[in-house]
């Protein structure tokens, strides 16, 4: 197990790696189009819950919960970028990149809400049999 305040420091170690990646967010969307810049988040992310809903050893989810961490904030720009690209022309820049944070913060509340729901019905009443 692993103490909460190291929570923390896995989160700074993240932000560290992300901030050395947004150096390089330039070339990164230089080698990429829009559509291997989406599948690769895609796969990668799929792959890391994958990873962590299976494995279990202290390590290995630490691992990914900073490579996880990194690659969220550390490929923002790039993102940002492609936002930039498809919008260009529009008036409303500001209210359609704003539009993403919001539907971001909606699905995260309902997902909470979701998981805490079926938590609440199936695995909370099995934790006081044990």
């Amino acid at each position: 197990e692993i103490p909460v305040i190291w929570y923390g420091v896995f989160f700074g170690i993240g932000r560290a790696l992300a901030s050395l990646m947004l150096v390089y967010s330039g070339k990164i969307r230089d080698i990429t189009t829009i559509y291997s810049f989406y599948k690769f988040q895609l796969i990668l992310y799929a792959v890391f819950i994958l990873m962590l809903a299976t494995i279990s050893t202290w390590w290995i989810v630490v691992i990914a919960f900073i490579v996880t961490n990194a690659f969220r904030w550390g490929l923002s720009r790039v993102d940002n970028s492609y936002m930039m690209d498809i919008i260009r022309t529009s008036k409303f820049k500001a209210t359609l990149i704003s539009t993403q944070a919001q539907i971001e913060h909606v699905v995260a509340a309902v997902t909470s809400f979701g998981m805490g729901f079926v938590i609440e019905r199936v695995s909370y009443q099995y934790g006081f049999l044990y």
